[in-house]
């Protein structure tokens, strides 16, 4: 059935509370446990926690980088660590390094995640040599498999009611051809910040190619602050933040489809929304991301959710990595 034929009021008998659909995204619990774990090696860059790579990712990743002339990573089990190289010092040698080591793993399709290759570079934050603090550019589709922290933009696209102040949201429904979470919904415009942009240059860019949002409209976009969980997948782990933006877009503006990662756009009441969300029809983070704007918009308050503040708690979380 697609989104456009579901009845506002007739929830589906799959509904779930608020608190559920928030954990279902922020899924990894006690993150020092975690760290701890056997099952996982510390990815460290000049001593900082960067990463974390699942113990049945190490073989084949260790495998390509011993095949290369100059291997960047050392591997230490004892201390369940891997690590640059010494000759592996600056950005731009990391950088090289792990594209080589990846292609390598690409080739022999090593990691399934790997199948999903994006062409796009996301940055691993760690060194305070770089003007930038970046440490190391690593393809999005292994940031899993390294569990680095990730960024992105995700912008609440609204419609107000002159008159009577009512509020609507652009919802997108994502294409069906996606690779990952396709047909799923979503915010009118989202993105993860790579390949060296800011937070602001991904809004417009995501509002362009995603929306077909004009510049002019996109610039008025306003900061809400930002959204934090860790979420676990069978890709791997992502520790996540969300730079978070409401944008109030003309009555007679329809966003349209551009770059094909969009099925349809539909406008619906906030009511409307939360019902798609407790029957989990939203991508888990776009969920999450509009849960906050309800939150600070005041349609979910204290004394209409009983979970209030696990809710909150379970959307702004610390991350133990650098940024």
């Amino acid at each position: 059935m697609s989104a456009n034929n579901m009845p506002a009021n007739n929830m589906s008998a799959n509904s779930f509370s608020v608190l559920h659909i928030v954990q279902q995204c922020n899924c990894v619990g006690d993150v020092d446990a975690l760290i701890d774990s056997s099952k996982y090696f510390r990815f460290l860059v000049n001593d900082r926690l960067c990463g974390l790579i699942s113990i049945q990712d190490i073989p084949p990743l260790e495998s390509a980088a011993n095949s290369l002339p100059r291997p960047p990573f050392r591997f230490d089990s004892e201390r369940r660590c891997v690590e640059f190289s010494d000759w592996c010092s600056t950005q731009a040698q990391r950088t090289a390094a792990v594209a080589a080591v990846l292609s390598r793993m690409r080739e022999l399709q090593s990691w399934p995640s790997l199948a999903k290759w994006r062409d796009e570079l996301y940055p691993v934050y760690g060194d305070s040599s770089d003007p930038n603090n970046v440490a190391v550019f690593i393809e999005r589709a292994a940031s899993y498999n390294f569990g680095i922290r990730t960024f992105g933009v995700h912008i609440n696209g609204i419609v107000r009611d002159r008159a009577s102040g009512a509020v609507q949201m652009w919802v997108a429904k994502r294409s069906p051809s996606k690779q990952t979470w396709p047909g799923y919904l979503d915010q009118i415009v989202a993105g993860g910040i790579g390949n060296g942009l800011g937070a602001w240059a991904s809004v417009v860019k995501e509002c362009d190619e995603e929306g077909g949002i004009p510049q002019a409209i996109a610039e008025t976009a306003v900061s809400a602050g930002t959204i934090q969980y860790f979420t676990k997948s069978e890709l791997g782990l992502q520790p996540e933040t969300q730079y978070v933006y409401d944008l109030e877009l003309p009555p007679d503006f329809v966003p349209f489809p551009k770059d094909g990662e969009v099925d349809s756009f539909h406008l619906w009441t906030l009511d409307q929304v939360m019902d798609r969300i407790k029957q989990n029809l939203f991508k888990p983070n776009c969920a999450v991301c509009v849960i906050d704007f309800m939150i600070r918009h005041g349609y979910l308050t204290a004394e209409t959710e009983p979970d209030y503040l696990q809710i909150i708690d379970n959307i702004h979380r610390p991350l133990p990595f650098p940024c």
